[in-house]
């Protein structure tokens, strides 16, 4: 018996499938059967029931569960241990964030946890929110940036910041940092939005709903790419955050006006995957994350 393969029963236990579990462990569902067969043989006790859709727990799997987490909760924690001797932290932290706040937050954490933490190695990934609450549920991520806090079930949380949401249209080539559009105006502009569900298309239909506003929805696509290659190429526009625009906006390719009567802001939170206690690498580089706060450009183009 092995520390892995009681992660591979976890991990199965948690997602009731072997290919699930190949996939998050980078194996084959061959290598996932075969390492749970063989802690089978050494129980000598079946810890699942096999079905058509996937696996789930049986008795002997629900009381082996439980101190199979502790077991490797303290595995885990031997390299915290060594650290704190050594006063170096280091590992591989998965981290997953939103596209539309990604830039500059990935750069400034890169940086930081470069010149703080050089023995932390960051794997960086972009999804929804959903995609992002699964990962965490799954320990496919350590932790993540999105626009829902999960629940404490899945993962710790705690707000991170809040920012407005703009108009973004065909850019003119000069900056106009002053602009607004009222969410009335806003209304009768053809609009290119995500398609649903998407938590920044929820806040603004909720906002028009509370309005009494109809909303001119022209198209739906489920790229944010897309999107503002059809406003820069035509006459719809978007609404979007800051960060997922502002190398547009900067060129010229894209204008922004502040969204007012009422302002609406999106929140986004920091999350902490639940499954087991956080590496102390984990750790510093949420502590990282948590440093991040908007850029001056974000507080500008709000209308006082």
């Amino acid at each position: 018996m092995n520390i892995q393969q009681l992660k591979i029963f976890i991990s199965v236990a948690a997602t009731g499938s072997f290919s699930r579990t190949a996939t998050l462990t980078e194996s084959t569902q061959s290598s996932v059967s075969k390492a749970v067969a063989q802690l089978e043989s050494e129980l000598g006790a079946r810890l699942f029931e096999r079905t058509g859709r996937g696996v789930t727990m049986n008795t002997a799997g629900r009381a082996l569960l439980g101190r199979a987490e502790a077991l490797t909760r303290d595995a885990d924690s031997l390299a915290d241990l060594i650290a704190d001797i050594t006063g170096k932290t280091a590992g591989t932290v998965k981290f997953a964030i939103q596209p539309s706040v990604s830039w500059p937050l990935v750069h400034e954490l890169v940086r930081h946890t470069h010149q703080h933490h050089p023995g932390i190695r960051l794997q960086i990934s972009e999804g929804t929110t959903h995609q992002i609450e699964e990962w965490l549920a799954d320990g496919r991520v350590d932790l993540g940036v999105l626009s829902k806090a999960p629940t404490s079930e899945l993962a710790e949380s705690w707000p991170l910041f809040s920012i407005p949401l703009l108009l973004v249209s065909r850019g003119t080539g000069t900056a106009e940092p002053g602009a607004t559009v009222s969410l009335a105006q806003l209304a009768q502009i053809p609009l290119v939005i995500p398609t649903a569900p998407n938590g920044g298309r929820l806040l603004l239909e909720e906002a028009a709903r509370r309005a009494k506003l109809s909303l001119n929805i022209a198209l739906e696509v489920n790229s944010n790419h897309l999107i503002k290659r059809l406003v820069a190429a035509g006459n719809l526009s978007m609404v979007a955050t800051w960060p997922s625009v502002s190398a547009e906006i900067a060129s010229g390719e894209l204008r922004s006006r502040a969204l007012y009567d009422p302002v609406i802001r999106q929140t986004f939170y920091l999350a902490i995957g639940g499954r087991r206690a956080p590496a102390r690498s984990v750790r510093a580089v949420a502590g990282i994350v948590q440093q991040f706060s908007p850029l001056p450009d974000w507080q500008a183009i709000t209308p006082s």
